[in-house]
């Protein structure tokens, strides 16, 4: 078992993911009371999406180890994943319960972060917002926590605590462009254009094919009568971006309104 397992994940960090797969199904063969290569394939199905078989490596090292935060969590993700919502809710608070007695603050963050983005999925956005909050309170540092609070906050009309979420994000996760982006949205709802504008401008330093920012961006700039600009944005918009972006359609049509302004 031992050697099919190390094999496994040897070939697991060399990115050899079809054999390390292989050897995780012999060490299971092997010892199949022993949920450790069930847990470790999951999480290779799982970074797959191949999720039906996550899934079911899931339940297999759950039923041997019921008590197994690691083990709830992942599957909790992958509930997540196949839009199993309100599953993966009980999942991420069972995982919080057996991890609460570790005291390991980062694990706990990323229990509540998860369970936080599902609570989101369902528009429970008071328990997302609660949960999101325990993530940052325990993880200082959690970008990613940030970012999707003040994305709850936003939903929920409250741009003051967004705007606040949306800089710490910024504050503590460096090169994220969408950051900027959704600050620069809460900030056109406060009414300072201007600052807006500088935001959406920062995210395209990050990322010049940002389509949000380069939408909102050219709707701005349009409002400040700067047409050339804001047509330089749109036209680099439907030039990048995917034929499926939605925001790509209305960057058409928001190029047709403005050149039949100029004609």
């Amino acid at each position: 078992m031992a050697n099919h397992l190390k094999q496994a994940m040897i070939y697991e960090n060399d990115e050899r993911y079809q054999d390390a797969i292989s050897e995780y199904a012999l060490a299971i063969l092997e010892e199949p009371e022993n949920p450790k290569p069930y847990l470790l394939r999951a999480m290779l199905f799982d970074e797959g999406a191949q999720f039906y078989e996550a899934l079911s490596d899931c339940n297999s090292a759950i039923k041997l180890k019921a008590a197994d935060s690691v083990a709830l969590n992942l599957r909790g993700e992958v509930l997540s994943s196949l839009g199993r919502f309100d599953d993966a809710i009980v999942d991420f608070t069972a995982a919080l319960s057996e991890a609460a007695a570790l005291s390991e603050a980062p694990t706990n963050a990323i229990y509540f972060y998860n369970r936080g983005l599902a609570q989101a999925a369902l528009a429970k956005l008071d328990e997302a917002a609660s949960d999101l909050s325990e993530a940052v309170a325990l993880d200082p540092l959690y970008g990613g926590a940030y970012n999707n609070l003040g994305l709850v906050h936003y939903r929920l009309g409250d741009y003051a605590a967004a705007l606040y979420d949306f800089s710490k994000a910024i504050e503590v996760r460096k090169g994220f462009a969408c950051s900027y982006t959704h600050r620069g949205k809460v900030l056109e709802k406060l009414g300072e254009d201007q600052a807006a504008l500088a935001d959406y401008d920062e995210a395209l330093k990050i990322n010049p094919h940002d389509a949000d920012s380069l939408f909102y961006r050219a709707k701005l700039l349009s409002k400040f009568g700067m047409i050339d600009e804001a047509l330089k944005s749109l036209e680099l918009l439907v030039a990048t971006a995917p034929k499926n972006n939605q925001l790509r359609a209305l960057a058409m049509d928001e190029l047709n309104a403005l050149k039949s302004v100029i004609l």
